[in-house]
């Protein structure tokens, strides 16, 4: 806990760098006001660990970042993939060689309009696919992406605000299942869209969660969701959903269920009333 104090001072926690405890290690690679030497010899630590938490440190050099980018040790690059400092060169080739998943990583968020231009066209669908979790995009690069050939890049931008609907449709054509869910994800997806979104053959389950999710469900979309277990009582909780149906599921043998139906807003006056005692 001490290490972990931003107050302790400098020449009282660096000695630790070569202490027999991992955790004690960890902690140092985790400050932000160590010497250069210090991080240095951390980034040679023996224990992945050590060096994943030095990878998304803001205070290394960038030497030490394009050192750390050829590290292959247990989640080191994705850390460093975080890290704000981070070159977008070097972004490039950590996107194509670990598994970061679709998120906003701090340094595409602050990239500037030429490097958002430059990231979107990149010959990398990884890199593609972190720039579409942008939701500030000019229209003309998140249409771009909304285009893009890789399933996974057409995922990541699949729930921006200001696409249409024939945009959405042209998603699904192209993708199918693969980018189902996050086109229900959509706020601006219309009630026709979601419905036809429930009748997919063949079906996606995350996609059932995220249409019981939506305002523009209507009854139709919400009545498919409920044969999926996990959207089921999501559904009963959603206000569009029939009023027949809604008070059925206060007889749910699963009680998740039957508590979401019981907070529907839309439940019937005389249903609330029995479940008064």
């Amino acid at each position: 806990m001490a290490l972990r104090n931003p107050a302790a001072p400098v020449d009282a926690v660096v000695g630790f760098v070569s202490h027999p405890s991992t955790l004690m290690r960890v902690e140092l690679a985790a400050r932000t006001d160590l010497p250069a030497q210090v991080y240095a010899q951390l980034a040679e630590d023996p224990i992945p660990w050590v060096r994943a938490t030095l990878a998304d440190n803001p205070s290394i050099s960038e030497n030490l970042i394009r050192t750390l980018a050829t590290d292959r040790g247990h989640d080191v690059q994705r850390r460093l993939a975080h890290n704000p400092e981070l070159p977008l060169d070097v972004l490039s080739d950590v996107a194509g060689n670990t598994r970061i998943g679709p998120v906003l990583l701090p340094r595409i968020a602050s990239a500037s309009g030429a490097e958002v231009t430059a990231l979107a066209a990149s010959a990398i669908p990884a890199v593609r696919m972190l720039l579409a979790q942008r939701r500030d995009l000019l229209p003309e690069i998140r249409n771009a992406l909304a285009d893009d050939p890789d399933a996974k890049v057409v995922k990541s931008v699949a729930p921006h605000p200001g696409l249409s609907e024939a945009q959405l449709r042209a998603m699904v054509t192209r993708h199918g299942a693969r980018v189902l869910a996050k086109v229900a994800v959509n706020p601006d997806a219309t009630a026709q869209l979601l419905e036809d979104l429930a009748q997919h053959r063949p079906p996606v389950q995350k996609a059932f969660r995220e249409i019981a999710r939506h305002p523009s469900a209507t009854a139709v979309a919400l009545l498919a969701c409920l044969d999926d277990r996990q959207a089921r009582p999501l559904a009963a909780r959603h206000p569009a959903l029939p009023l027949s149906a809604m008070v059925e599921l206060l007889h749910d043998e699963d009680w998740q269920v039957v508590e979401a139906a019981a907070a529907n807003p839309s439940l019937p006056l005389a249903a609330m009333r029995e479940l008064i005692p």
